[in-house]
């Protein structure tokens, strides 16, 4: 069967000396293809299975892994790998993306023009790139299921009212009136307003996403939240956010120093 559909790549892998082993997601789910001698710089598919790049993918499928027959570029996304911080963030953004979408077709079309609108706004702000991550991240939890209602205590389940704090065991975060002493190990202080932003940021949509102002205490309070979320509920351990925070750890470092 010969099928098109369109999609964007997120994961390439070389394959031998020529070929690679190319993820795509489309609007209906993920799906993984054999690119036959795409990895030669001359190749007519060589283009397409860069990461991020989106198109019309055209596929062959048989019996097991179906084949990459031609592609229509529609965006190569190339800006994506002219700035390494950029690349990494977008690499960080794909493998959380395969983590969460189900295979073609039980994917919830919403989930691909969500990625499309992340992707484009990277390029368009890429100063925002932590921003863009943690509504990333939180979008990731939500499809995963492992979010609680971020504007309810995680124990009691009634409206939140600070001061609060994220139980790193229970996955969310307690009111004042369910703090008890024992729990001060296991949870740190989060800023009210961190309940409210994990709220909006699973339904933010990027192409309206504004400028936001966020303190520093609000904006760590976000990151150490979901990154729990990610591996203790999640069980997400990624390589790709470990080259991320290495990347932004060097960089504060050079920064230092000069």
């Amino acid at each position: 069967m010969l099928y098109n559909t369109e999609a964007i790549v997120t994961k390439s892998v070389r394959y031998g000396e020529n070929d690679a082993i190319v993820t795509l997601m489309t609007p209906t789910g993920r799906v993984s293809l054999m690119a036959r001698s795409a990895m030669k710089p001359q190749s007519r598919l060589a283009a397409g299975v860069r990461l991020c790049a989106q198109g019309t993918y055209f596929i062959y499928q048989g019996r097991g892994m179906g084949k990459l027959q031609q592609v229509d570029l529609m965006a190569s996304r190339r800006r994506l790998h002219e700035n390494l911080d950029s690349a990494a963030y977008a690499a960080y953004f794909c493998e959380l993306l395969l983590a969460a979408a189900p295979e073609r077709p039980q994917a919830d079309p919403a989930m691909y023009r969500q990625f499309i609108g992340l992707l484009d706004a990277l390029i368009a702000r890429p100063q925002d790139a932590e921003l863009l991550a943690r509504i990333w991240e939180a979008k990731i939890c939500a499809w995963l299921g492992v979010s609680p209602d971020w504007r309810l205590c995680v124990r009691c389940g009634r409206p939140l009212a600070g001061p609060l704090r994220y139980h790193v065991q229970e996955g969310g975060i307690l009111c004042r009136d369910c703090l008890q002493s024992t729990d001060y190990n296991r949870a740190f202080a989060v800023p009210e307003a961190t309940a409210k932003i994990l709220h909006l940021f699973e339904r933010a949509v990027f192409e309206k996403l504004g400028k936001m102002n966020i303190s520093v205490a609000t904006t760590r309070a976000l990151k150490q939240t979901l990154f729990y979320q990610l591996t203790e509920f999640a069980g997400l351990s990624l390589k790709s956010r470990d080259i991320l925070h290495h990347l932004l750890d060097a960089t504060v470092d050079e920064e230092g120093r000069s």
